[in-house]
Order: C-alpha cells, then structure tokens, then sequence
C-alpha cells in the first residue's frame, strides 16, 4: 500500500468519526423530544377525561406493556375500546337506520291517507248515487276502510302487521255479504220496510250462489290483498332490515363471546395502548393497521350478512319499483288499487242493476218470496253520526278526486340511497377506517401497533378464507361455523328476497332483476382498499411490519410477518446496524469511484434510523 492510498483511507476515516459525531449531536434534541412526550405526565389528561387512574406502582400489563398501563388499567381500557367501538359501528349505521325508519313512516302515512279519501269518496258516492242505501252501507264501508288501515300499521314490537291477508280478503267478502240485502231492499223499490233478520240472513248465506256482483268482489279482493301485502313486505322489511342492523352492531361488540376475545384485545392494542406508553401525537392506527384489525373483527359477520343484504336491497328496490309504476302490471300497487276501489265498488252495483231479473228469480228460487218486518224501517236503523258525515247527514266532501300524490321524490331519494349500501357489510372496515376521529388516512407516522411510524405488513382482504394471512387478529379456530343469532338475521334477509320475488311474479317485467345470486348462501364482498397517491407499493405486499426502530430494538426478531395474499411464505427479518452491500435500496452494489462516498451517506442514513 503506498502512502497516497494511506492518505485517502485516512481522510475517509476522519471524515466517518466526524460524521458520526455529528448524527449524535443532532440526535440529542430528537431524543429529548421523544423522552418529553413518552411520559405519562403528557397522557394524564386523557386518561382523567375517560375517568379511568393511571398505573403508580410501576408495573406493566401485559398487553400494551407501557409504563403507563397496569394489567387492571389495560382491563378497563379494554372495555373503553369495546364502547368506543360499538359507537362508532352505531354512528355509522344510525344514518341507514334512519332512512329505513322514516321511509316506512312515509309510505305507511301516504296508504293511510289515501285510504281515508277514499273512504270519504266511497261516502260520497253513495249519498249522490245510491242514497237508498247510503245510511245503513256507511257502517260495512266503515268497517272495510277499519281494515285496510289496520293492514299497514305494523306491530314494532313483533314486526308484524294487525291483521293477515286472509283476514282483507274476508273484510272484502264481509262487506259485499252485508250490501247484498241493502242492493236487493233497494231494488225492490221499498221505502217503507225492511226485510225480516232471517231473510237478511238467507240473503247472505246464498250470496255465493246467486252471485249478486258477479266476480268483481272476488277480483277486488285478490288485487286489494296483494297490493297490500306487498305494502305491508315493504313495511316489515325496512323493520327487519334496522333490526339487522342493530343486532349485528351487538354482536361485533358481546364482551361476553369468546370468539370476540381476541378482537377485543387487537382494538386495545390498536386504541389504547399508544397512550400506555405515554404517546401523546399522531397516536391514530395506520389505515392499514386498523383494516387488518377491523376485518378480523368483522369478516366472519361480513362472510354470513354481505349477500343476504345485497339480495335484501335488490328485493326492496324491486318492489318500491313495481309499486311506482302506474300500470300496476305486477298487481302490488296498492295507490293505485285504493285510488279505485269507489269505482270497483260503484261497477260491483252497476253489475247489480244490469242483472236485477236473473237476481231476483235466483233469490226467490233460494230465499223465497220477501219477508217484511214491520218493526225495522232502514231510515232509522242507524241513529249514529259518522266522522265523515256533517251534521247535515251529507258526508263532508273535501275534493275526493284530488287524491294525496304518490310520495315520488321521498321514494326516489331512498332508492337512490339503499341502493348504495350493496357491499354495507363488506366495506364496512374501510367506511370505519375511513372516519378521521378514528384513523388515519394514509399509513406514515401514525400508531402501527409497535410505535410511531410506518405500517408495512400485509394488509389482508376482507374474505374469510384470507383472515388466516392476517397478523393482527387470527381467525377463531371455528371461524367456519355460524352463529345462530347471525343464521337468524340471515333467513330473515333472506326471507325478504324470496317474498318480494314472490309477491312480483314471474311474469314481471324486471322479475330478471331480482335472480341474482344476492340472497342466497354466504359470502362476502370485497371492498376496495383505501388507496392514497402516496403510499408505498409495500403496503399492500409481505413486510416485516416493524417500521423503524430505536436502539434497544436492535437484534430483535420480527416473526409476525405474515403470508401475503397469494400464500406466498411468510419471511422473518432481523434488524440489525450492519451496512448492507447487495440487494436493494441506497446501499446496492456500486463501482470502485462511488463505494466509499456512498457507504458514508448509508451509514449516516442507519445512524439516524436507529
């Protein structure tokens, strides 16, 4: 070695040794910094405002291991994190719950709105057209409205309605059965008696036979109880569908299920445990963190509830469809069914009228000659006053052709909305991780479950059969099977589907719209991840998760690595100070001229990170 190149070697050595100083010096104040805010003094606010006591003996839990956490601390932290999430899973779905609720109070309102003008214009009729028997049929027209508004008010209790379809088919029949004697009285041209109580009777007991208004009151029946019972699916699905959502909000935060266990431990540690080691800023979870944790919390929820809820929206944006249409093809329209049934009834008596000779040799061939009362007059069979009748007698008449219009843009702005939530369940971890006040957006210097820096393990999708890739929340051991409170919701969902399939037929139009696998079996959706210019590309592959590390991390070993998504294997790195030459990154290979200036910046470069 001749004494140039000892020259050289010497003034790079001088300049390593002033180099290394000088990452030392301004070490110092980085340190000191970090020594301030690591300290319990800094977090005591936070934990008085939870009222929960911070640990003075000294001694760590054994979750969180910070100075700040005793074992009894981290216990209660853990139940805060439980809480804290179970209001954020609320504060996400009450938005949902809320358009459920107040569709079905709209559409509820506007059937029974439209039923009482129609009662009215049904009144009016009568009074203008048929005043012979407009007194004594206001009480079966009372008591047919009665159960049509009864039909649409659903029990919240049970989620069922007051009365059955077979019980709208009967008040249909009952009313047709009690206006048989009045049409045949008025007929007859009788204004002076009535008929006796056992020919009335012998009246309706053979209406079947003699078919007084032809099929209409059979046609009337069938469209007013489909229509309405597809009004009343309609009702109890935006019940079943709150109540979906408020059970599955239980579920994901039981303290007392086991499978929740070690949910409940990752949203501790992902929560909680930055304050425990006396971190005061940008204590929020990487983005990527909190989707791992919050799709090992969820994904056995999202694998059961995803489809039937995909089916559940498609079924009621079907029916909401049909029921819009003013062709009623599909024979559920109640507006429309309701809006005419004066009209239904008025061609039932016009039937009536056309007939009068075939009617009359029928009921005289069943019935006999008429049987007169001399005791009961018809005029004053009624001495009660109705709610639509003024004091005149007349029924109060309040533009009856002006129908209430069909609520089009409360309608349309909730097809518009529920029609978004396909995938609720399956993006559910990405609309949380989403919310700023929980976590952040992007995955550099924020909470990645070790310290304050970057996140760089695999961020795992959102299917069940992937969970067991994730290093954050191992799936259950059985994970496979289902829940019985979630095998519940789930027929519920799916029962909704296959009612509203139903109740449009096969031969409606958009019938091809419903046949979608959305209903059955289970599954789960694949939400995007969230995706940010500038995040690295290693977010998404296999990492070592470790981020940077302060000097006693030194030689640690990092074994959490996990798979990533293809089932590669999964890679243990240990980080050491050692300059590496091959391989990637600032310190790959180099030529003869540049090796040394570029070894000094690399190790300047590990000097600063560890």
């Amino acid at each position: 070695m001749n004494s140039k190149e000892i020259s050289t070697i010497y003034t790079l050595f001088v300049v390593f040794l002033m180099s290394v100083v000088l990452a030392k010096d301004m070490d110092k104040p980085r340190l000191k910094r970090i020594a301030e805010v690591n300290s319990c003094e800094s977090v005591q606010q936070f934990f008085s405002v939870k009222n929960i006591t911070m640990s003075s003996s000294g001694a760590k839990g054994s979750i969180c291991g910070g100075q700040c956490c005793d074992e009894k601390t981290e216990v209660l932290l853990r139940k805060q994190g439980q809480r804290d999430f179970a209001d954020l899973l609320r504060h996400n779905s009450r938005s949902l719950q809320g358009l459920l609720i107040s569709t079905a109070t709209t559409l509820q309102n506007h059937v029974s709105e439209l039923a009482r003008q129609s009662e009215n214009k049904t009144l009016l009729l009568f009074w203008h057209v048929y005043q012979g028997m407009a007194v004594l049929s206001r009480k079966p027209i009372e008591n047919l409205y009665r159960e049509i508004m009864n039909y649409v008010v659903i029990d919240s209790t049970e989620a069922k309605p007051a009365v059955s379809p077979e019980e709208i088919v009967a008040s249909v029949t009952s009313f047709f059965t009690e206006l048989f004697p009045l049409a045949y009285h008025h007929s007859a041209d009788i204004s002076n008696k009535d008929f006796t109580l056992n020919y009335k009777a012998c009246l309706k007991k053979s209406i079947d036979f003699i078919s007084p208004f032809g099929d209409i009151p059979k046609q009337l029946a069938q469209s007013l109880s489909k229509s309405l019972e597809a009004t009343q699916l309609l009702l109890q699905a935006f019940r079943i569908g709150t109540e979906v959502l408020n059970t599955t909000d239980t579920l994901l935060i039981d303290e007392h299920s086991a499978g929740n266990s070690e949910c409940h431990t990752a949203l501790l540690k992902m929560t909680y445990c930055p304050k425990c080691m006396g971190l005061r800023k940008n204590t929020k979870p990487c983005s990527g963190y909190c989707l791992n944790v919050l799709r090992g919390c969820i994904t056995k929820y999202v694998a059961e509830l995803d489809l039937p809820w995909n089916g559940y929206v498609e079924g009621i944006e079907s029916l909401l469809n049909a029921m819009k249409k003013s062709n009623n093809d599909a024979g559920i329209n109640a507006d429309a069914v309701i809006r005419n049934l004066d009209t239904k009834i008025s061609d039932a008596i016009m039937h009536y009228m056309a007939n009068t000779k075939d009617i009359d040799d029928r009921v005289k061939k069943t019935c006999g000659a008429a049987e007169f009362s001399q005791k009961e007059d018809p005029l004053i069979a009624e001495t009660s006053t109705p709610t639509l009748i003024s004091s005149s007698g007349k029924p109060r008449s309040t533009n009856p052709r002006n129908f209430s219009p069909l609520p089009e843009n409360e309608l349309s702005h909730f097809l518009s909305a529920i029609g978004k939530t396909k995938g609720f369940y399956a993006n559910l971890a990405n609309t949380l991780c989403q919310d700023e006040s929980f976590a952040e957006r992007k995955d550099k210097q924020c909470w990645n479950g070790e310290r304050i820096a970057e996140y760089t393990k695999t961020v795992v999708d959102v299917g069940l059969d992937m969970q067991k890739y994730n290093p954050e929340v191992k799936p259950n051991t059985n994970i496979q099977s289902v829940d019985p409170k979630v095998a519940n919701l789930v027929d519920k969902l799916q029962r909704v589907h296959h009612m509203a399939i139903s109740s449009l037929g096969s031969n409606y139009s958009d019938a091809d719209y419903m046949q979608g696998d959305g209903a059955e079996g289970s599954g789960s959706g694949s939400g995007p991840d969230i995706e940010e210019d500038d995040q690295d590309d290693d977010h998404i592959g296999s990492g070592s998760g470790s981020g940077p590390r302060h000097d006693d991390d030194i030689g640690k070993t990092d074994d959490s690595s996990p798979r990533d998504s293809s089932g590669g294997t999964k890679t243990t790195n240990v980080q050491t100070p050692t300059v590496t030459i091959v391989g990637s990154g600032c310190c790959s290979p180099v030529t003869h001229y540049t090796m040394i200036p570029m070894l000094l910046v690399c190790m300047v470069f590990h000097w600063r990170i560890y």
